[in-house]
């Protein structure tokens, strides 16, 4: 070797792309972007940013939603059709059904700053639950020496994806006047719980958008080819659909 020659372990590290630059590229470019986290310095912004962006516009479009007299009844009915379902399935008597029904209308005016803390606080917790489990799951399908932190800042910048879908169902919801109004089939059938509505709310365009984008960066951090990737992302996903539809508890 020669004595002018760097040994590759002291090859220098790739300059970290701009924020500014990685909160366009994820749209454009996504595999850009998740290159250039992957072989760069990781920095917090990479995580903390989208996480603030998702949750300031998720309390704004809230208040902006109850501000709105459709949409925030759409909301009521739904759950007063819910008390009624209660009922005729047997878990609910008319005395229970009719006492629920009024602690809603009374509960109503504050149910938004119950709404805004829920945001607060289980938007970071679904991060990094979310993270956690395409973490441990690419530990154990693709091996590979591959930090936590990698993958909770990729989940994270894929959510700008999300961010986005937040604008376009708020919009959808001055629409339609319907507080569940999302760019998913569900769009056009009545809210309920049934199955069939539960399931078409799943296939949301900006939800698969994400996933897409999401498995693009696993397939970096990993240094596997997109089909691995996205079988993994998109089947863990395809499981916790199924798991939404017939356990109670992840409903």
């Amino acid at each position: 070797m020669s004595e002018f020659q760097q040994p590759e372990s002291f090859a220098p590290e790739v300059k970290p792309m701009p924020f500014i630059d990685k909160l366009t590229g994820i749209f454009t470019s996504p595999g850009e972007v998740y290159e250039n986290l992957v072989k760069s310095t990781k920095s917090v912004t990479d995580w903390l940013v989208p996480i603030v962006i998702i949750v300031l516009l998720s309390i704004v479009t809230t208040i902006l939603k109850f501000n709105d007299e459709r949409i925030k009844d759409s909301l009521l009915q739904f759950q007063e059709q819910r008390f009624e379902q209660l009922v005729e399935e047997g878990k609910m008597t008319e005395e229970q059904a009719e006492v629920a029904k009024e602690r809603l209308e009374a509960f109503g005016s504050t149910q938004r700053i119950f709404s805004i803390i829920g945001i607060l606080i289980g938007v970071p917790i679904m991060f990094l639950i979310v993270s956690l489990v395409y973490f441990l799951l690419g530990r154990l399908f693709f091996k590979g020496d591959v930090d936590f932190m990698t993958v909770f800042s990729i989940y994270s910048l894929s959510s700008l994806i999300a961010s986005l879908g937040v604008i376009v169902s708020t919009i959808l919801a001055f629409i339609t006047g319907s507080f569940f109004a999302t760019a998913s089939p569900a769009i056009f059938m009545e809210p309920s719980t049934s199955k069939t509505y539960i399931l078409a709310s799943k296939f949301e365009v900006f939800t698969l958008w994400q996933l897409a984008v999401f498995a693009i960066g696993m397939a970096k951090a990993f240094n596997k080819n997109y089909g691995p990737a996205f079988g993994l992302v998109f089947g863990a996903w395809a499981i916790w659909v199924v798991l939404n539809l017939f356990v109670p508890f992840f409903g």
